[in-house]
């Protein structure tokens, strides 16, 4: 596949993974959220594929930027980011990450494992 297609697929997926909060509005801690959850899950749990999980960080980072714009959403991601590595110490790394691994199969993201 192409690095377009490729593109087009973690973004489609990515927008899938969304989908659920789609009835409600998406916001812009809403799409930091989603970057720094990406991002914490390809650095501290081992079965995340960290590739695959960058795929989704620099789709939804992409989707953050154009929607927000990149100064305005980048200070919301700077505030997110230590607060979601304060989430996941403090439920341990091994019980955050299992919670996050069952939550993204329930959503249908199998790709960002390597076992799934």
């Amino acid at each position: 596949m192409d690095k377009l297609g490729m593109r087009a697929g973690v973004f489609a997926a990515s927008l899938a993974l969304a989908a659920p909060v789609a009835a409600q509005s998406i916001t812009i801690n809403g799409v930091a959220r989603s970057v720094s959850l990406m991002r914490e899950m390809g650095a501290d749990c081992p079965d995340v594929i960290p590739e695959e999980a960058k795929k989704f960080e620099s789709a939804f980072l992409e989707i953050g930027h154009k929607t927000y714009g990149q100064a305005r959403f980048d200070a919301e991601l700077a505030a997110e980011l230590p607060r979601r590595e304060q989430e996941a110490r403090a439920a341990g790394l091994t019980a955050w990450c299992a919670a996050q691994r069952a939550n993204q199969l329930s959503l249908g993201n199998r790709q960002i494992f390597r076992s799934p």
